[in-house]
């Protein structure tokens, strides 16, 4: 039998680890965080938060902070890119179906002020911390040991750093992230730089042709900044290789003009910003996912992994930051409800399996929203069940959950299989 944990580590100081911080405060246990990068490194980029990563935010007082900073909006409507009609819309938030309008936040924005709160709520993040292994676990906790032989101990120790995690290593050492196949190249630029065919144009829009689909969507708080990219079908390349991408701005330019001509008048707009003074941010994210794992935490229990390091998600339904909230915000509840009447290694079990069946949904949207993306000959390769479908935009299992109320089913002895109790199926 376990107690409630007087002490937990967290390695990663990202949108899981922060999370999770505030989390496990908010169930009075003591939290200490270890980062590699520095406090004034720049993670780049927006994300996009629906409804049940808000409702998270919300409950940790985080929300009414963050609101203000990001573009609010509700759907990405899917244009045809010949004549600008539409053909269908994906809800990522709505205030009246699902309690809140989606939330397009710089991660940088987002990272800083969760970093604030934790900072206010007396919670210690030690930058410049590279963790190395595990040293030993018992059932009093694990000792853990980084890369300039520093120990550290706590009752449990929590790997929210990302889709190589070091910590799953421990749990799990054979198992490495897969490429898909897709990259995605993005950048920003001003709103007003682009040629709109009439006032009232729908943003977010993607803007679907022979040639796949192309994005477009404001990520700061009064809209004037656009994101924009595409995916593409990429050969597989080494952390080098990536690097080497990163940095080769001739080519990304390259990949997103070739085929210029094959589009609309706005998406030509768009493209020919990458190689203007105003464009920034210019970036690529490989599409890597993790097997499904058979375990998220050590035999003992001591030691657990979330977000990316437990489940990696590809972008298209924009669910990769959003379900390492919901995994944060379901530990701590975990952790926090330890009694002499709960086994840690059964109530873990459990609550893997009640995330696992939310993820292994979430996958499958996902690949959907990623397929509707491809050209039009390899969708039509595809089962049609594959390729995403406005029929199918009902999105109340993904979006109104209570993961309080869920947590409760969990923890409940005779509850076997919290989400089929639910409901679920």
């Amino acid at each position: 039998m376990s107690s409630i944990p007087y002490s937990v580590a967290i390695i990663g100081a990202g949108l899981g680890g922060l999370t999770l911080a505030l989390a496990l405060k908010q169930q009075s246990i003591n939290v200490t965080i270890y980062e590699l990068r520095q406090p004034d490194y720049d993670f780049g980029g927006a994300i996009m938060l629906s409804p049940n990563a808000l409702r998270v935010l919300d409950n940790l007082k985080a929300y009414e902070r963050l609101q203000s900073t990001g573009f609010n909006f509700d759907t990405l409507t899917f244009m045809n890119d010949d004549d600008y009609t539409k053909q269908g819309q994906y809800y990522f938030g709505h205030k009246e179906r699902y309690g809140y309008h989606a939330l397009r936040i710089h991660r940088s924005v987002l990272i800083k002020e969760l970093r604030k709160m934790v900072t206010e709520q007396g919670i210690m993040i030690q930058y410049g911390r590279k963790y190395s292994h595990i040293a030993s676990e018992d059932d009093k906790g694990v000792k853990f040991v980084f890369s300039d032989g520093a120990e550290e101990r706590a009752e449990f120790l929590i790997g929210a750093d990302g889709i190589h995690s070091r910590v799953r290593t421990q749990i799990l050492p054979d198992i490495k992230p897969a490429y898909s196949g897709n990259l995605g190249v993005t950048y920003a630029f001003p709103k007003e730089n682009l040629r709109l065919p009439f006032p009232e144009f729908p943003l977010p829009a993607s803007m679907h042709g022979s040639k796949g689909a192309f994005i477009m969507a404001p990520q700061n708080a009064d809209g004037s900044e656009i994101f924009a990219g595409r995916q593409y079908k990429y050969p597989m390349q080494d952390r080098s290789g990536w690097d080497v991408l990163t940095k080769n701005t001739e080519e990304l330019i390259r990949m997103h003009q070739d085929d210029m001509g094959d589009w609309s008048d706005l998406v030509q707009s768009a493209q020919e910003q990458i190689s203007g003074d105003a464009a920034h941010s210019i970036t690529i994210w490989p599409f890597h996912t993790v097997p499904k794992l058979s375990k998220w935490t050590s035999d003992g229990g001591r030691v657990i992994i979330i977000g990316d390091a437990a489940h990696a998600i590809p972008p298209t339904a924009g669910q990769g930051a959003n379900q390492a909230f919901e995994d944060s915000f379901s530990l701590a509840i975990l952790l926090g409800s330890l009694g002499s009447d709960i086994k840690l290694t059964s109530a873990l079990r459990k609550w893997q399996a009640y995330r696992q069946e939310r993820v292994d949904k979430v996958l499958v949207l996902s690949m959907q929203m990623l397929n509707i993306r491809l050209t039009d000959e390899e969708k039509a390769k595809l089962p049609a069940e594959q390729v995403w479908r406005e029929s199918d935009s009902d999105l109340s299992w993904l979006y109104t959950n209570s993961i309080t109320e869920d947590m409760k089913h969990v923890l409940d002895k005779k509850s076997s299989c919290p989400l089929t109790k639910m409901g679920w199926r």
